[in-house]
């Protein structure tokens, strides 16, 4: 009966030979088998470079994997009375001009040295190279495939136990913009763009003193990600920026595409709502944070900056406050801060009102809301949930699509939602309200993170208001408040400076002072110098002696 079975198995399915060239791909990584061309082996002892040629021209194609990849360059050379020599680059990351210029020409025009003057063969190549561009004499062949990857050029001469590696690079890069962002009609409007020694530059062109210190890092095992910690040494905490190298290069990680992606691997706390790291995309705000004692961290391939440590308020706080007048600024943070409460507890507290603690309301004000929801089938929850779900939807879908087309798509998509909603009785006119505030609250942030975690909490106390109303609401705060101020930032309290009030620093991280009266330095960092400016910054105030 099963051979029958068998039998008939083997009719019905159809199962080919297995070929000689098939692809087999087994649990275990070393057990790999595939149809590509052999591997070489590796001709070159522990990774250094070889006197011999034929040795450094070989290994330098096994490990580029020429010539399948098609845009690594080596070109081979003959100087003079025969030496070979050969030059390795990645097309399109260096300057073709410089790499005629700076190396080939040079090579070319050196002098033939006999074999027993070859260390002043060597140093005459050496002494040339460095007078066209920056070059690495090293005999490491991991170190110049790093260099060649980061887009210079690799040099190899026959008879050298060492190679060179020239800083030739050239990539297409993006100018340096306006911040999209951080906008503001005051101040500089310059942005970060995706070279790292530019953004280093702009930052430089700012601070312009030989106390800030761009210590290079370098970040993924593989990817080799190159970025600066910048720092100013007479200013910045010694702990807090031992702290940051620490975590920085105790970053296991094979590749890294963007610095978001290292501020989700330094901060304290995964999953907070808020950030306790701060990225911006204006070198004047980097610039400021570097001056009161801060760490920046900038990335290659990274348009924004990491300022660490950073608070609550500081989240709070918009670029153009450092620019405007004092009323204006102060007139400008509060409208924030109302903002960031409507666009948390309104929609709890509309539903606390309007289920629980309706003798709070108005009569006539409770008419209007009765007669609004006579005719909607929805309990207030649902019907809060249906329009805060179809905001988001929208929001998502403007983000995501052409500017031109995002922009009508948000403006146009919600009239013709929250009218057609109104009209089939779905929901009442004041929940359009309601739900408009809201979400311009939430626009109204300085920072774009602190919006994500506002619908959060939003939702949350909405839950809370539905079940217990005012009293859930205000365990929802009490439960928050506990939590946040549990968090620290590099070692900095996530409220700071609340756990240690005085005058001078609540009152600078609340409301915008005269920038004569900023005199000191944020308590809570604890830099060297406490001083930023002098007592009496603006000397023409002081009485002349009149004898």
């Amino acid at each position: 009966m099963n051979s029958l079975f068998r039998k008939i198995k083997d009719y019905v399915i159809f199962s080919p030979t297995a070929q000689e060239n098939d692809f087999k791909l087994k649990n275990k990584s070393n057990d790999i088998e595939y149809d590509v061309r052999d591997e070489k082996t590796e001709t070159t002892a522990n990774d250094t470079v070889s006197k011999s040629y034929e040795e450094n021209i070989s290994y330098v194609r096994n490990r580029f994997n020429v010539p399948i990849n098609n845009d690594i360059v080596i070109r081979e050379l003959v100087l003079k009375e025969g030496r070979k020599a050969f030059i390795v680059f990645i097309d399109g990351m260096v300057s073709t001009d410089m790499v005629d210029l700076a190396i080939i020409k040079t090579l070319l025009e050196i002098p033939y040295f006999s074999d027993d003057k070859i260390y002043s063969y060597e140093t005459e190549i050496i002494d040339r190279f460095i007078a066209h561009s920056q070059a690495i004499t090293t005999n490491s062949m991991d170190t110049i495939f790093e260099e060649v990857n980061f887009g210079g050029c690799a040099v190899f001469v026959d008879g050298f136990s060492k190679g060179f590696s020239l800083d030739v690079r050239e990539w297409g890069t993006r100018s340096i913009g306006k911040p999209e962002n951080e906008q503001s009609i005051y101040g500089p409007q310059e942005a970060f763009a995706e070279m790292l020694r530019n953004n280093t530059a702009l930052v430089r062109k700012i601070i312009k003193s030989e106390k800030l210190i761009a210590e290079g890092i370098k970040i993924g095992s593989v990817s080799k990600t190159r970025g600066v910690m910048l720092y100013i040494s007479d200013i910045a905490n010694n702990d807090m920026v031992d702290e940051v190298r620490r975590r920085l290069n105790s970053i296991n990680i094979q590749y890294v595409i963007a610095i978001e992606e290292i501020a989700m691997m330094l901060e304290d706390k995964t999953f907070s709502l808020t950030s306790h790291i701060f990225a911006t995309e204006r070198p004047d705000r980097a610039a400021r944070a570097l001056t009161e004692g801060r760490v920046v961290l900038i990335l290659n391939g990274s348009p924004r900056a990491l300022i660490m440590p950073t608070n609550a308020f500081e989240l709070t706080h918009a670029v153009s406050d450092d620019y405007l007048r004092v009323p204006y600024a102060n007139m400008s943070r509060i409208i924030r801060m109302l903002a960031m409460f409507l666009s948390i507890l309104l929609p709890g507290l509309y539903l606390a009102i309007t289920l629980f603690h309706q003798e709070i309301i108005p009569t006539y004000l409770l008419y209007s809301i009765s007669a609004a929801r006579e005719n909607v089938p929805f309990p207030s929850i649902v019907e809060f949930l249906l329009m805060d779900i179809s905001f988001e939807m929208i929001r998502e879908a403007g983000i995501r699509m052409p500017n031109p087309i995002g922009s009508t798509l948000g403006i146009v998509g919600g009239l013709i939602l929250g009218q057609a909603a109104v009209s089939a009785k779905i929901v009442s006119p004041i929940m359009i309200i309601i739900i408009a505030i809201t979400g311009i609250g939430s626009f109204a942030t300085s920072d774009y993170s602190l919006s994500w975690g506002y619908r959060i909490l939003r939702l949350a106390f909405i839950a809370l208001a539905a079940v217990m109303g005012f009293y859930g609401i205000a365990i929802g705060i009490f439960i928050y408040s506990l939590y946040v101020a549990k968090q620290t930032s590099f070692g900095v309290p996530y409220l700071s400076p609340i756990p240690k009030v005085n005058n001078r620093s609540m009152t600078n991280s609340i409301f915008e002072n005269p920038i004569w009266k900023k005199e000191h330095r944020p308590d809570f960092l604890k830099t060297k110098k406490n001083t930023e400016e002098p007592k009496i910054s603006r000397n023409w105030k002081i009485k002349k002696n009149t004898r």
